[in-house]
């Protein structure tokens, strides 16, 4: 990973690819039957979160029924599972997932894929089955 920053302003620049090799490391002891993937809340403001994610394989699908998901791929690359809809991401990609979509996103690079994830206005999840029976999701 490059040099990525984060910063919101009035508080102090991170260095998110120090966070990225922590939560490499979370993932590394993790047992291989759980999904591979681990978060950081960043600091936000008021209405927003955002968080640092590594993924190493993928998650489960959910939705966020009370806010929108921005997708920002930092490292690495995959696909967004929506419904049975499969949007290719790679690194400098972006998505927007609006609030209630059942979504999953499968990492597919050589090493781990790396995602600023921001919720607005708030990160609430609950599971979701994605079947390839589902209507696409109009663009």
């Amino acid at each position: 990973m490059t040099n990525h920053l984060f910063t919101v302003a009035g508080s102090a620049t991170v260095h998110l690819d120090d966070l990225a090799n922590q939560l490499r490391a979370q993932i590394d002891a993790l047992p291989p039957d759980v999904p591979q993937l681990k978060a950081m809340r960043l600091d936000g403001q008021t209405g927003v979160q955002e968080y640092l994610v590594v993924v190493r394989g993928h998650e489960n699908a959910h939705i966020h029924p009370d806010g929108d998901l921005i997708i920002s791929i930092l490292d690495g690359g995959g696909h967004v599972q929506l419904s049975s809809n499969q949007v290719e991401m790679s690194a400098g990609s972006i998505i927007v997932v609006p609030k209630g979509v059942c979504h999953a996103y499968y990492n597919l690079a050589k090493h781990d894929s790396v995602i600023l994830a921001t919720f607005s206005p708030v990160n609430t999840t609950a599971d979701c089955p994605i079947q390839a029976s589902d209507p696409p999701i109009a663009s």
